[in-house]
């Protein structure tokens, strides 16, 4: 843990200072949390064609994956489904690099622990939705999401997932005896098991219930969305040394799921 553990920055080419100091911005963010960022062409140079050498960093020299999709590339007006009954016309639309895409795609395929960071009226489409299995944070390239407080969650969620994920993989196995992209599964922090079944198994009213029972208030939960509201609690719970208590009124009010932090 002292060199610090590598993952792969998804970074698309820089087209302007402010996506720059962003991308200095998350980049010094990840060395002071221990965690050293890769990107192609950026910190790590290759002789390897493109995808061959992003597979080969990813696969034998990183532990998780941060995509930031900036725009690339802006249409004054286009047209989306030309000709068909579905036709759409946009205009002033920006698009990200889709680079981002693809090395989003090897990274889930991968199983590595995944954050997006999107900036503000992209057109999202593919793995830069939300609603898939990994965090994605819509922002501001000129505010600092250093100090938003769902930020701040999910990317400590993220760390601790690339920790146990690098830890399994030291303990578990050498890089000489894995094929390239071939990695053992991935060791989950405990809590993350409890806060994918909040998640997952609970609707926005079946927490609100939840929240009830343990006498936390439901609206003092952090974050528009679902997942957020989830991992919070978890994470209150957890500070408050709550967690056996929230396996015991699961256990009650869901007997249907396998309560516990394994």
């Amino acid at each position: 843990m002292s060199e610090g553990i590598k993952i792969f920055l998804s970074v698309g080419t820089i087209c302007n200072d402010q996506q720059e100091k962003f991308v200095q911005n998350i980049e010094k963010h990840l060395q002071e949390n221990g965690i050293i960022p890769q990107t192609l062409g950026r910190t790590y140079f290759s002789s390897q064609q493109p995808l061959i050498a992003i597979r080969d960093l990813m696969a034998n020299k990183c532990y998780g994956t941060i995509v930031l999709a900036f725009e690339n590339m802006h249409l004054i007006e286009a047209i989306e489904k030309r000709g068909s009954p579905e036709e759409s016309r946009w205009q002033a639309v920006n698009l990200p690099t889709v680079w981002n895409q693809l090395e989003a795609l090897m990274a889930y395929m991968m199983d590595y622990p995944l954050l997006v960071i999107v900036e503000k009226n992209l057109k999202y489409e593919g793995l830069l939705e939300s609603g898939y299995d990994w965090y994605v944070k819509k922002v501001n390239l000129e505010d600092d999401i250093l100090t938003d407080p769902e930020f701040v969650g999910m990317f400590a969620d993220w760390v601790q997932r690339v920790q146990d994920f690098h830890l399994f993989w030291v303990e578990s196995s050498t890089e000489q005896d894995t094929p390239i992209g071939q990695f053992p599964p991935i060791a989950q922090n405990p809590l993350v098991n409890l806060r994918q079944i909040l998640a997952d198994r609970f609707s926005p009213g079946d927490l609100e219930t939840l929240c009830f029972d343990l006498d936390i208030p439901y609206e003092d939960l952090s974050g528009d969305e679902h997942r957020l509201k989830s991992l919070h609690l978890v994470q209150h719970l957890d500070r408050t040394n709550r967690i056996d208590e929230l396996i015991k009124v699961g256990q009650v009010i869901r007997p249907d799921i396998t309560w516990s932090l394994t």
